[in-house]
Parts: structure tokens; C-alpha cells; sequence
């Protein structure tokens, strides 16, 4: 369903549009980098002749490009194949394990060999001579892991940079830096919050609702800073 609060309220979700793009492909074909992000699939859309319009739910040719075929939800769930069965499930989970063994066994020489050249990096470390590397995203197994790690990042996005905008808007008084401070926290919090998903995009290929749930729930913590900061922008200008 598309969003109900927020700055995108009446959109569609990224994972609706997801799933339009995919029943287009069966016609057509529009292929989604991995890890993009909402921006990237719609100006991707955009590109191939469509635009998303969020009102009908649907992937509509632009007027110049009337002669492509309109995708909506309902024929998407047509045209896309139905969940795959318990049974393909879990053999799609031995593959995909068969193949990350290999992967690892791979690469446990290359680690093997940077051991040495790690320890020294520590070592340099403890002694303050290099500062700790920023944390990179990390990869799951299972969708229950991811949200447990999700739901601790999206807290701590809550208390430490959430409230503190809130807190802070009373003494802002010009209204572009609070819109600035605004697109500034989205942005941090898409980053810091919802690339743990883009991370992890495949353990969403059997349960893409998963995905809106979570997207949903970063919204609805995001959707509070920007009402407020819209109340507060509100009282500026009268």
C-alpha cells in the first residue's frame, strides 16, 4: 500500500515499484542496478519512457511515449510468478549457501595472507597512530537477524539525531536552514538506516513485504521531524 504519513504520503512504496519494474521487464526491460536506492529506480523509470504515477498504482508510458504499455499493480501480480513454494525455497537456500562456501573458501587464503598486515594495522591502532575505519554495512543470513540489527540503528537514529532536530527547532529561526537541517537528517538516517536493507536486498526476494514493513517503520520514525519542522516553518512564516 502506498505510504499514509510522511512527505511521500499517497506514493507508492519503493517495493511496489519494485514489483511494477519487474512485470514491465516480462514485456520490456528495465534492470535495477543492485543496492539502488528509491531516487535511482525512479529516475531509472524515467528513463525508459515511464513515469511512476502513485494515484493509479501504476507504471504509465510519459505523453511522448503513449505507445508503451501501462503496468499497474493488479496486472503485475498477474503477469509476475507466484511465492515460490517451501520446498523451492529451501533449495534456493542450499544454493545460495553452496555458493557463498565457495566464496568464502575463496577468499580465506586472500584473509590468510592479510593477516600478518592486519595485526600491524591493529597494532598501530591501540597505539593511536590511525584512527578506526567508519563502519561499513553488514550482511546477514537471515531476514530475522537484519531486523533485529535494523530495528537498533533505527533507534539510535530516533534518540541521537531525531529528537535532538525536534528539540533544537524552537531556537531555529531561518527557514531554509531548518528545511536544510531536514533533508540533511533524511538523508543521514537513508544512509546510517535504510542502506542495511539495500545491503541485504536478496534476503527480501521471498518476502518483499518484509521490506515495506521496515521501509514503513523508518518513515513513520523520519515522518515526526518532518512535521514538526513543518509546524515549525508554519509559525515562521506567519
Amino acid at each position: 500500500m502506498p505510504y499514509k504519513t510522511g512527505k511521500m504520503k499517497g506514493e507508492l512504496t519503493t517495493p511496489e515499484i519494485r514489483k511494477l519494474i519487474k512485470a514491465h521487464n516480462i514485456l520490456v526491460s528495465i534492470k535495477i542496478p543492485k543496492g539502488a536506492k528509491r531516487e535511482d529506480i525512479i529516475a531509472l523509470v524515467e528513463k525508459n519512457g515511464y513515469k511512476v504515477d502513485h494515484e493509479k498504482q501504476a507504471l504509465v508510458p510519459r505523453v511522448e511515449m503513449q505507445r508503451k504499455k501501462t503496468i499497474g499493480l493488479k496486472k503485475a501480480e498477474k503477469v509476475l510468478p507466484k511465492p515460490k513454494s517451501a520446498e523451492e525455497k529451501a533449495a534456493a537456500k542450499k544454493v545460495r549457501e553452496i555458493k557463498k562456501q565457495e566464496k568464502e573458501t575463496e577468499a580465506f587464503k586472500k584473509r590468510e595472507a592479510q593477516v600478518k598486515a592486519l595485526g600491524k594495522v591493529v597494532a598501530r591502532r591501540k597505539k593511536g597512530e590511525i584512527k578506526k575505519p567508519s563502519s561499513v554495512v553488514p550482511e546477514f543470513k537471515t531476514l530475522k537477524q537484519l531486523e533485529s540489527f535494523f530495528m537498533k540503528a533505527l533507534e539510535k537514529f530516533r534518540k541521537e539525531d531525531v529528537v535532538k532536530f525536534i528539540n533544537r527547532l524552537k531556537g531555529l529561526n531561518d527557514i531554509k536552514q531548518i528545511q536544510d537541517e531536514r533533508r540533511a537528517l533524511r538523508q543521514k538516517g537513508r544512509k546510517n538506516v535504510m542502506d542495511i536493507l539495500d545491503a541485504n536486498e536478496d534476503l527480501f526476494d521471498d518476502d518483499e513485504d518484509k521490506y515495506d514493513e521496515l521501509d514503513n517503520r523508518f518513515e513513520k520514525v523520519f515522518s515526526v521531524a518532518f512535521e514538526k519542522a513543518g509546524d515549525r516553518i508554519k509559525e515562521l512564516k506567519n
